[in-house]
């Protein structure tokens, strides 16, 4: 979930999210998942005041602004501008979000903006980053239980009680999570997709013959076959690489593959035996989905120079068709890739899912667990006007707020159809033929970035979901019959936090196996794969990883009581 992110995560991504941003698509955002879209519903609780006139922010709507920084780079569609949602915000609430991204690396700007005590009045960010504990224990953000209770009370009646006994913290709640998701939505709403799936050139695979491409050695037969007719070409596409950024697996891209060479790899690193949580970096079958990318790139089926671009250059190349497979979050795909493919080099052209990877006779598991959120909305000791930002997210999570986000204002944005908010014709069309542009004038769902569960606009989601994109649907229920709820795995949250001696160990970690995986990929045989993996396993223990597993155990086993899973 570790995001999500750009499109939900444009988010997760969840889209989102992240999907982050999703997120955590599919994830973290899944991913982070489904957090790029920022059109994902995920949250917290239906619940509101009988009265939407008991909710505090009505009491002062005089114009303020505050600053807020985004953990994500990729995420132009959210900065306030001139928007449509943005402007209905204000008008309602008087606040202005003048909301920023790091220049460079993420982690980078937000440890120098820590370390200078230089923070913004408020931060979204992920809520289980390893800098979220130092935050709270050293007195930077407020408890948002302190604000509540002296500003906004009705606001308490908003939240899930499930969704607080999760997240909080030494029994205070600090932060607010968006893409905390409830259980109805997980069966109910529209299909998640917790992976980022592979898509093919249309009018390519239609030259070959459309082959099945069920298993890997299909796949590397059909990018041989296309590469020798389309040389100009690059045969397959992956999303960046930075597993500070994206975790272990590197690049979202590789959940596909890692899943189809170990359906189970998330179970296997459990050990109830020895009380420890490995690293995915033990798991054979993990190690064999890299292995593949070497075997790619040997055979000149993988450009090694997407291990260092960036996601702007990644998507450049999709937008003009310029990969033969591509990996990518799959609402990316169908609201802002193919639409701009089709109108600048043709429809014919246009990108289609492809089956998921059969390997050695094993279908592929998706762990589609709930999202126990993406990024959390912190208040800072910073803020200038904290009584106003509480307000302010009281109103984002409330209906009305929801409904603003998501819809913009009645009679002119959206009318309600059978009781369901629809969009004007204008609004969809341009959503649906150019994403990229829809984010700009009307900042739909990228106004606030609270979303959370409800009914109205879940039930509405679906059912436009399934008549205006009926391909995607398709292609999201082709992907979830290989889902599976891996809620119960209790494996959100489970590294140690940042500042604890195994926080620290754990950073060490991930910055070997960052360095290690362009080294696996660029391997010249498989003798010297197996030696660069054995020497990165044994640095892994040198630095003590055996002492993060027995702490990630810990917190899977915290995980598992905060979900009711154990007593």
């Amino acid at each position: 979930m570790n995001r999500m992110k750009k499109g939900l995560f444009s988010l997760l991504a969840l889209s989102v999210v992240l999907a982050a941003c999703g997120a955590k698509e599919e994830a973290a955002p899944t991913t982070p998942a489904e957090a790029e879209g920022g059109t994902q519903t995920a949250g917290g609780t239906d619940a509101a005041p009988a009265d939407p006139n008991e909710l505090e922010y009505k009491s002062d709507t005089s114009p303020f602004t505050f600053r807020q920084y985004f953990y994500g780079t990729w995420a132009s569609n959210y900065l306030w501008k001139d928007q449509y949602a943005m402007k209905l915000v204000t008008e309602k609430t008087g606040a202005t979000i003048d909301r920023f991204l790091a220049t460079g690396n993420d982690n980078d700007f937000l440890n120098t903006m820590i370390a200078s005590n230089d923070l913004p009045d408020t931060l979204m960010l992920d809520w289980n980053h390893p800098q979220v504990t130092k935050l709270i224990n050293s007195g930077m953000v407020y408890s948002l239980d302190e604000l509540i209770d002296q500003y906004a009370p009705n606001f308490r009646g908003l939240l899930d009680e499930e969704l607080v006994k999760y997240h909080s913290v030494n029994g205070k709640l600090w932060y607010l999570p968006n893409f905390y998701e409830t259980k109805d939505r997980l069966v109910n709403g529209v299909p998640i997709t917790p992976i980022r799936p592979y898509f093919v050139r249309s009018d390519i695979y239609e030259a070959l013959g459309k082959p099945a491409i069920e298993t890997e050695e299909d796949l590397i037969a059909f990018l041989k076959d296309a590469k020798a007719k389309y040389p100009d070409l690059s045969p397959l596409g992956m999303e960046s690489f930075d597993v500070s950024m994206w975790g272990f697996q590197g690049s979202l891209s590789m959940d596909s593959l890692i899943y189809s060479f170990s359906p189970n790899h998330q179970e296997n690193r459990i050990k109830d035996d020895e009380k420890l949580l490995t690293y995915p970096m033990r798991d054979p079958g993990f190690i064999e989905a890299f292995r593949f990318v070497n075997r790619l790139q040997k055979e000149g089926l993988f450009d090694s120079q997407q291990l260092i671009a960036k996601q702007e250059q990644y998507e450049e190349k999709i937008y003009g068709g310029q990969y033969i497979v591509s990996s990518a979050f799959m609402n990316n795909i169908y609201t802002m890739y193919n639409p701009k493919i089709e109108s600048t080099i043709g429809a014919d052209k246009k990108y289609v899912i492809l089956n998921p990877l059969k390997v050695d006779g094993q279908e592929p598991r998706y762990p589609a667990q709930r999202l126990m959120g993406w990024q959390g909305f912190f208040i800072t000791k910073n803020a200038k006007n904290p009584d106003r930002i509480i307000k302010f997210l009281e109103y984002a999570w409330s209906d009305e707020g929801q409904m603003d986000l998501r819809y913009g204002k009645e009679g002119e944005t959206y009318d309600m159809v059978d009781g369901l908010p629809q969009y004007k014709e204008e609004v969809k069309q341009l959503e649906l033929s150019d994403n990229a542009a829809w984010y700009n004038k009307y900042g739909l769902t990228a106004s606030t970035l609270m979303w959370r569960a409800g009914q109205l606009w879940d039930d509405a989601e679906k059912r436009d979901f399934m008549k205006n994109q009926p391909e995607q649907y398709a292609a999201k229920e082709m992907i979830a019959q290989y889902n599976f709820d891996g809620n119960a795995l209790g494996l959100d949250n489970i590294e140690p936090e940042g500042s604890t001696p195994e926080g620290v160990i754990n950073a060490k970690i991930k910055d070997l196996w960052n360095k290690t995986i362009p080294k696996l990929v660029l391997a010249k045989s498989d003798a010297e794969f197996d030696d660069i993996y054995a020497d990165f396993v044994k640095d892994m223990d040198k630095v003590g990883a055996a002492k993060v597993e027995k702490v990630m155990y810990e917190r899977h086993i915290l995980d598992l009581q905060k979900k009711g899973v154990i007593q």
